[in-house]
């Protein structure tokens, strides 16, 4: 609740400040979430940068609240190996540089929190939509939380099987938003928050922001040949925060590359 009052006050401040330019002007649109477009017909399969070809059979996030803000992404959001390798060795926030991220100016929030389909591509309207001002934003932010319900108490569940040289892993797992993802002098909000996603885009009355969800770098830089050193139970490997694969799913499903903004002008 207080984020919400928080959000709104930032609003309103914004709207207070740009006199009787383009940016006083309050809008409402509809928000519609949804997996990647793809056909829904064939299973979602891909290959990772560790060779494994995955298939998914369920990839399930609960997101909420979304802001768009006048912060710039950084430039680029490319990675070396040192850095994909540190994503096996601790828990972070997976900031790529959070750093340059000043609070800067939200102009339009979504407050309703949504469970999504990241395998369904088509898209899902969000009770009550989104509201702003009329003003230019750079990047969005959007907070996951944990659900009870098909996502049993966690903010994203994924089940598949993983294929390399023969090897057949068939997977599942969680993550949730707990202290054990607190990095040193951070928090629990800073843990939950994805920052500086792309979204250059202008909210207009009546229009749609759309959310996209892209599951198949969750698992860059995992090798799941490490699950088969355990016991398989009902069928499946479960990893863990404590294994190679947990860590990089926890870092990769909190990643920006994870989620795509768009918004029509017409619904």
């Amino acid at each position: 609740m207080k984020r919400r009052a928080l959000a709104l006050a930032l609003l309103l401040a914004g709207v207070a400040g740009c006199g009787d330019t383009t940016g006083s002007e309050r809008v409402r649109f509809a928000v519609e979430v949804g997996g990647i477009e793809r056909d829904a017909a064939q299973a979602l399969t891909f290959t990772s940068d560790q060779g494994w070809e995955i298939t998914l059979s369920e990839a399930r996030v609960a997101l909420g609240p979304l802001y768009l803000n006048t912060i710039a992404p950084l430039e680029s959001d490319r990675r070396g190996p040192l850095e994909r390798f540190g994503d096996l060795l601790l828990p972070s926030a997976y900031a790529h540089g959070e750093s340059h991220l000043s609070s800067g100016r939200i102009v339009a929030q979504l407050t309703t929190q949504v469970e999504v389909d990241a395998l369904a591509p088509a898209l899902v309207a969000v009770p009550g939509g989104g509201d702003g001002v009329r003003e230019p934003a750079l990047t969005g932010e959007v907070w996951m939380f944990n659900r009870d319900g098909a996502l049993g108490g966690a903010a994203v569940r994924v089940a598949g099987v993983a294929r390399r040289d023969g090897v057949e892993v068939p997977f599942e797992g969680s993550l949730v938003i707990d202290q054990a993802l607190v990095t040193t002098g951070g928090s629990l909000d800073a843990a939950r928050r994805v920052r500086g996603i792309p979204a250059p885009v202008t909210p207009a009355d009546g229009g749609a922001l759309r959310v996209r969800v892209d599951p198949r770098g969750w698992f860059e830089g995992a090798d799941f040949r490490e699950l088969t050193t355990g016991t398989a139970r009902d069928g499946r490997y479960r990893f863990t925060s404590q294994d190679n694969v947990g860590r990089a799913f926890s870092n990769r499903a909190r990643a920006r590359a994870a989620y795509g903004i768009t918004f029509s002008p017409t619904r």
